[in-house]
């Protein structure tokens, strides 16, 4: 078994309306799958992540979009929110959906709806069904394949592969504003939380920042 990590970039005629909806909108990154129902039909009920922050104008898109028969909204922390939507395929999307679900492929959440247009995800499974996949993808979607590598296992990143004094430096950092977008922390923040040195502090965070990473990406 393989692992794929593949982009599509799909032309106007092919995105889907909420995902050019993310693209035409400042106030919106990205979209990530995390979860749907396993038997996929032409009606599926589908579990996404919004990052951003207009949950008003999203709704406001959903409930104008064919094909969305209902959906449920939960904010979270921060600028993101979920959405549990049930939506009816039509030809377009079954198309897309058969490309990457048939035979013997896996598809590894999340898939990433980015706010350029393209579309990231992960598949696993043998050499011929990715390839079918490639080459059944619908006119108007381009493809690039990203890496190709074999099939180790789920990434296991959790709060117990980090050494203690590494979790409180992540803690302080989130805590802090370290990590916000427009950072608001800085590592001196970090080192004052920890009672260290700023040098010291930078270590902690780059060693579970290098551990963490490299898991997720299948690589400890």
């Amino acid at each position: 078994m393989k692992s794929v990590g593949l982009r599509f970039k799909p032309d106007d005629e092919q995105m889907h309306p909420m995902h050019e909806f993310v693209v035409e909108h400042e106030a919106f990154e990205r979209t990530k799958l995390h979860h749907w129902n396993p038997t996929v039909t032409d009606k599926n009920t589908i579990i996404f992540e919004i990052v951003g922050s207009d949950i008003d104008a999203y709704e406001e898109a959903l409930a104008a979009t064919p094909g969305i028969l209902s959906y449920e909204v939960k904010q979270m922390p921060g600028d993101s929110f979920f959405i549990v939507v049930n939506e009816r395929l039509d030809a377009k999307g079954a198309r897309q959906t058969a490309a990457i679900t048939q035979g013997d492929l896996i598809v590894v959440p999340p898939v990433i709806f980015d706010g350029d247009g393209s579309i990231s995800v992960t598949l696993v499974g043998t050499d011929n069904a990715l390839q079918s996949a490639v080459e059944d993808t619908p006119d108007g979607i381009d493809v690039e394949i990203l890496k190709i590598h074999p099939y180790s296992g789920p990434a296991d990143v959790s709060p117990g592969s980090l050494s203690p004094r590494q979790r409180e430096a992540v803690e302080a950092a989130v805590e802090c504003g370290y990590y916000r977008e427009p950072r608001l922390g800085s590592v001196a923040d970090v080192a004052e939380r920890l009672d260290c040195s700023t040098s010291t502090a930078a270590e902690h965070l780059r060693k579970a920042e290098m551990k963490v990473m490299s898991e997720l990406v299948g690589h400890p």
